[in-house]
């Protein structure tokens, strides 16, 4: 393996002998192959870590680290991210998969845009089955199934600003998974810890619920880099079961999810006020939506809402119907554009 590899990919693992083996697979056949993997296993009680030292006895560009504590999902990410040596680098999750032509696609934007600081993609979804007997069926990832559903709706490859990106991720036009783009990691290491704590009034821990994190990582980035390229192709498969963590959440507490996600924005943008001249409008449109959350997540669980400002829950509305991709099935890069020179 090089010092210094092209590309790192980063995998963190706890109790995920069902997929990991496939997940490393899809790292391992990359056609760009200047790579390193590295896996990161905290205190997995399954076949996981026999499963990736097998990998790593085979493929000198393999490192695996353990721990017998659990830190939490955020600070397995950092540990994984202070570990790498390449120039670019992303997180592989341990259920989800890269196309072989992941590196090479978004390796290749960021070689050719200098200046910009990361480079995304559209994904694949399908789930498999919650029986923990059950076998995973295997992805021909050269072959995607015509079964698989887009993460989000097909975009076209487009060229970007930051904020038109920002509020993209906002809009659901573009995904909010830090998995669908590769990253300068220099560039990253200046931020990530602004993603860790996320101060908010409802007492949630985001390092530990990581509801959020993602979409201020990403924001933060997007806007420091000024301008960026979003590929249109799907160049990830992204895997869980019905039964996840996430699918949980979304069916126990819908509007946590949500309000957890809108807070975030809210207070990730707030924080990024100087990276743009069309920030307040943005930062507007996050604090729209966390009155329009708030009050049924409040009604639902016996609370005084904090935020409920009948009249920016109404402006909230009114976004998620005309600009949003949930309603809006043309929204994508033009009318992200549009919207913030409008305002």
């Amino acid at each position: 393996m090089s010092a210094s590899p092209q590309v790192s990919l980063l995998i963190p693992t706890h109790n995920n002998a069902r997929t990991i083996a496939e997940t490393i697979e899809s790292c391992v056949n990359q056609t760009f192959k200047d790579i390193e993997i590295v896996i990161y296993d905290e205190e997995s009680k399954d076949a996981t870590r026999e499963i990736i030292n097998r990998f790593a006895a085979q493929d000198s560009r393999i490192r695996v680290l353990t721990s017998e504590t659990n830190s939490g999902p955020l600070m397995a990410w950092r540990k994984l991210l202070y570990e790498a040596r390449g120039k670019y680098m992303t997180w592989v999750w341990s259920d989800d998969l890269i196309l072989p032509r992941f590196v090479e696609v978004l390796a290749g934007v960021l070689d050719k845009n200098p200046t910009h600081l990361l480079a995304g993609c559209n994904a694949y979804r399908y789930y498999y089955p919650s029986d923990p007997n059950a076998p995973v069926p295997k992805a021909d990832l050269n072959n995607p199934h015509p079964d698989w559903e887009w993460l989000n709706a097909p975009y076209p490859t487009a060229t970007l600003k930051g904020d038109a990106y920002a509020l993209g991720i906002f809009a659901k036009v573009y995904p909010v998974t830090q998995m669908c783009n590769l990253y300068r990691i220099e560039a990253v290491k200046e931020i990530f810890d602004h993603q860790i704590h996320i101060e908010n009034p409802f007492g949630w821990d985001y390092s530990r619920a990581a509801y959020g994190n993602d979409v201020q990582f990403l924001s933060e980035l997007g806007l420091r880099s000024g301008e960026l390229v979003q590929v249109g192709d799907a160049l990830v498969v992204a895997r869980s079961t019905p039964t996840s963590l996430t699918e949980r959440l979304i069916k126990k507490d819908r509007w946590q999810y949500w309000l957890q996600y809108t807070w975030s924005f809210y207070q990730g943008w707030s924080r990024c006020r100087g990276l743009s001249p069309r920030m307040d409008k943005m930062i507007d449109f996050a604090l729209d939506r966390v009155h329009f959350c708030n009050i049924p997540y409040a009604l639902k669980n016996r609370l005084w809402p904090k935020f409920a400002n009948p009249f920016r829950a109404a402006r909230a509305l009114w976004f998620i119907l005309r600009h949003d991709r949930h309603f809006r099935k043309d929204a994508g890069p033009a009318s992200m554009e549009a919207l913030l020179a409008s305002r």
